[in-house]
């Protein structure tokens, strides 16, 4: 996992993260160090196209944090969203099928009462769209190489780093 440095720029400065994987486990791996890292309450917002990697970096990111031994991290297609009871708790959600309605999804996670509960820990957004999300939030860019090799990148406020 490389690292650079903070945005000097005055604005909101964040912190970015990559690596190049050859493996889901590798993948794995990277999130449950980013995980190690941050701090809660925050959102990432996950882009990549289908069959990326989106949820096997989810499956990492959960396995880096307390209590997350025995969960096991599924897809969140068709229920929107999954919690995991980790410390802090991660939600998991999947945008795909709000978008196929054309309403706005914040508009929809705020209906369902979702937006009542992604503040309390660790959220990651699949297919997030362009939502100005209500925390503060950053992101998971996962390109397909390959087959098997995926560059992640990933930029998160330097205000949710652990020190």
């Amino acid at each position: 996992m490389t690292s650079e440095p903070p945005d000097p720029s005055g604005a909101t400065a964040t912190r970015q993260f990559e690596a190049t994987t050859s493996s889901a486990k590798q993948t794995m791996a990277f999130a449950a160090e980013l995980a190690s890292r941050l701090r809660a309450p925050l959102l990432l917002a996950l882009h990549g196209t289908l069959g990326a990697g989106k949820t096997t970096f989810v499956r990492g990111f959960v396995a880096g944090l307390p209590g997350s031994e025995q969960i096991m991290v599924q897809s969140p297609t068709y229920a929107l969203m999954r919690r995991y009871p980790t410390t802090p708790p991660v939600h998991h959600l999947d945008l795909y099928r709000l978008h196929e309605t054309g309403a706005d999804p914040l508009d929809s996670l705020e209906a369902l009462g979702v937006l009542d509960v992604i503040d309390d820990g660790f959220s990651l957004v699949e297919w997030p769209g362009e939502a100005a999300w209500p925390v503060a939030s950053g992101t998971v860019e996962i390109i397909a190489l390959s087959p098997r090799r995926r560059r992640l990148r990933v930029t998160v406020p330097v205000s949710h780093l652990r020190a």
